[in-house]
Parts: C-alpha cells; sequence; structure tokens
C-alpha cells in the first residue's frame, strides 16, 4: 500500500500556487508579522531585475556564522550595491530604494559601511521611520488590511482556504530543496533559475536552493555570499539602535539573535 496516497508529481511542482508577493508569503505561512525580511525580500527582488545592481569581489561561497566576525565584515566591503532604479516601479519598491538612499547617503555602497552607518542612533531612527513608510505602502499595494489578506487570511488566523494554499506551497518548498525533484524538473532559464531562489528565500532556504541550481547571475551569487542573511543583519541592527524602546514585530533573523556590528573605521 505505500505510495497510495501520495500526489502525483509531475512538472507543475516548480509552478507556485499563488502569485502573492514576495514579501508576504512568509507572512502569510509563518506566525511572524511584517518584519525586516519583507524588506530583504523587496531588494533582493530588485538586483534581479536589475535595479539594483550588485558587484561582488569574490569567488567564493560564504556563509555567515552564529555571530559576526571581522572575516564577515571584510567579506561585506566585497559586496557593492548601486542603485539604477530607471523605469516604472511599486510604491513598495519606491518606498524601498528611498531607504537605502536615506541610509547610505549615496547611490553606491557597500554592505559594510551601509552596517556601520546602522550604528548610529540618528540613522536608526531615520531607518525605522522609512521602514514604516516601506511597510505602509507594502499593505496597501496588496489590499493587507488589519490582519486580512485576500481570501486566506481572516484576524490573523488562516481561513479552510489558506490553509489549503499553504499545503500547496510546503509542496512548492520541498520542490526547491529536494535534490531530486529538482534534478528532474530543474528551472529552464537564467529567470527561472532566479525567481526559484528568490521564493527559496522566502522559506528561508534560499542557500539550500542555491545548492541544487546554478549561480549564474548577480542574484544568485549574491545569495551565495549569503546576501540576503546580511541585509537582514544589517537592518536588524538599524532596529535594535533606534533611540526608542519599541515592540517585537516579528523580525527575520530577530533581536534575540543580537548580532553585532562594529563600529570604527
Amino acid at each position: 500500500m505505500l505510495g497510495l496516497n501520495k500526489k502525483q508529481v509531475d512538472e507543475s511542482i516548480k509552478n507556485p500556487p499563488r502569485d502573492d508577493s514576495y514579501p508576504l508569503i512568509p507572512l502569510l505561512y509563518t506566525k511572524n508579522n511584517v518584519g525586516v525580511n519583507a524588506l530583504s525580500l523587496t531588494l533582493i527582488d530588485l538586483i534581479n531585475q536589475g535595479q539594483i545592481r550588485c558587484d561582488i569581489d569574490l569567488d567564493d561561497s560564504y556563509e555567515v556564522a552564529k555571530k559576526l566576525t571581522p572575516q564577515d565584515m571584510e567579506v561585506m566591503k566585497k559586496i557593492t550595491l548601486r542603485i539604477a532604479n530607471k523605469g516604472e516601479m511599486k510604491t513598495s519598491e519606491t518606498a524601498a530604494i528611498n531607504l537605502l538612499k536615506n541610509l547610505n547617503k549615496n547611490k553606491k555602497f557597500n554592505l559594510k559601511a551601509m552596517a556601520k552607518h546602522t550604528n548610529s542612533s540618528s540613522v536608526a531612527n531615520k531607518f525605522e521611520s522609512d521602514f514604516n513608510d516601506y511597510i505602509k505602502a507594502l499593505k496597501n499595494e496588496n489590499d493587507f488590511v488589519g490582519e486580512n489578506y485576500s481570501d486566506i487570511l481572516e484576524d490573523g488566523k488562516l481561513t479552510s482556504k489558506g490553509k489549503e494554499i499553504k499545503k500547496e506551497w510546503k509542496e512548492f518548498e520541498n520542490y526547491l530543496k529536494s535534490k531530486d525533484l529538482s534534478e528532474k524538473y530543474p528551472p529552464e532559464s537564467v529567470e527561472e533559475n532566479s525567481t526559484q531562489i528568490i521564493y527559496g528565500a522566502c522559506f528561508g532556504i534560499e542557500k539550500d536552493a542555491l545548492a541544487l541550481r546554478e549561480n549564474n547571475s548577480s542574484l544568485t551569487d549574491f545569495i551565495d555570499k549569503d546576501g540576503f542573511k546580511l541585509l537582514n543583519i544589517i537592518f536588524n541592527n538599524a532596529l535594535l539602535n533606534v533611540s526608542h524602546k519599541r515592540k517585537g514585530d516579528g523580525i527575520f533573523y530577530g533581536v534575540n539573535d543580537k548580532y553585532t556590528i562594529p563600529g570604527g573605521g
């Protein structure tokens, strides 16, 4: 009787069940509120779109450990972002770009410099204000009202429809991290490859998904150097340095991890 109840798997496993905005996927299928991972997801999507250019002076793959080290800071120095926003963008994307400009006082910067900026309370306070503007824009453009979203989230809880969709997202997540399924149904283009990596970041498995796929774009190279996690750490540090107390808001790589970003030169 083994496998009798197993769902038939075919190439459709590659298709995400819905077209929800990347930043909302972790919110819908975890108990977290909208946190800095939403902002980081928007930014890696902008890297993928070419709205943010990414230059990396590092060949080997890199992984950040539990605690930031001087070596991590040197790796961050070798990852440079340049805002090249051209053409039409969503309101939340524009808010994210403006946040980066205000945080760095420049259109071109490396992650190490950006991280150090967040140690300043005045910079952190401005970041929090810009971050709240971004969250407001994100919710408005996705008709996220209160704790209600679409037909799957009501008063912060999944509806019966939401529970069904959650199972479908789980199947898609399993595909992204399955060696057998990823080899049997691989992405068929550079674009599809990068999109799958962003979805992996939505589930916190971006490095696992990349290990089964090609590193063939600016976005995948950024992920290969643990760039998504580094963004979360940097933005988390900014919120930790806000001069007034704030309530926890489900921040990815949360406050309890207490990554310390060195100041100094």
